[in-house]
């Protein structure tokens, strides 16, 4: 019996550990997909995707880069609270960066000229990017840097969750703005496909959420 339930344990372990792995890997496509086309991009990318545009990196380095400012904000919140679980975002950030990259590799295969034919792989990515988020919330494994540090302000100062959240993407993609405004004297990386990205993911991920949970009680 105790054989049994060490074998049990390590099985729904590695289940978990599959789940979250093939999380990152969607929600990695699913940045690149709704970033190739170039209708501007989901609104935690933004900032990221403008500086790809300033200097010569990777949309995957960039994202590493601001999001290790999360994750150093979120140990200037927490002080002495700040412990081994909150450095765990970095392995996961560095894996959803080489996701992110792999992805841009895979969407340069093609990329359409149509309007419509990009606003429909926007659409996808946004998709791809729900179902990478939802494998990852039901692993419970790890959250992304952004996220954490989301919750981190939620709690500190007993704030909605949602609430912080909107002022958070707020904030990054007046950040894309104002960065792409100084160094490149226009807009980049905040147009409709940003829009699309903030009110269809968090869709995807709801209702994507509730057929992981079937599958899995199944």
């Amino acid at each position: 019996m105790e054989n049994s339930s060490k074998t049990a344990v390590a099985d729904s372990r590695a289940r978990r550990w599959l789940l979250f792995g093939v999380g990152l890997l969607l929600a990695g496509t699913g940045v690149a997909m709704s970033t190739r086309p170039q209708l501007g991009t989901s609104p935690i990318s933004s900032l990221p995707y403008v500086t790809t545009l300033c200097a010569s990196w990777s949309l995957g380095c960039a994202t590493v880069a601001v999001n290790v400012l999360f994750i150093l904000v979120q140990a200037w919140l927490l002080g002495h609270s700040f412990g081994w679980r909150h450095l765990l975002q970095l392995p996961t950030l560095v894996a959803f960066g080489v996701c992110i990259d792999l992805g841009m590799w895979l969407t340069s295969l093609w990329v359409p000229e149509s309007y419509v034919h990009r606003l429909l792989e926007t659409v996808l990515g946004c998709a791809v990017l729900a179902a990478g988020i939802a494998l990852q919330l039901r692993a419970d494994i790890s959250m992304m840097p952004g996220d954490s540090l989301i919750r981190v302000v939620s709690d500190k100062w007993r704030l909605q969750f949602g609430l912080v959240k909107i002022c958070f993407d707020s904030a990054i993609v007046l950040s894309a703005i104002a960065v792409s405004l100084c160094f490149l004297h226009r807009v980049e990386g905040v147009r409709e496909g940003t829009v699309l990205a903030a009110l269809l993911v968090g869709t995807f991920v709801r209702l994507m959420g509730r057929v992981v949970r079937v599958r899995s009680a199944r």
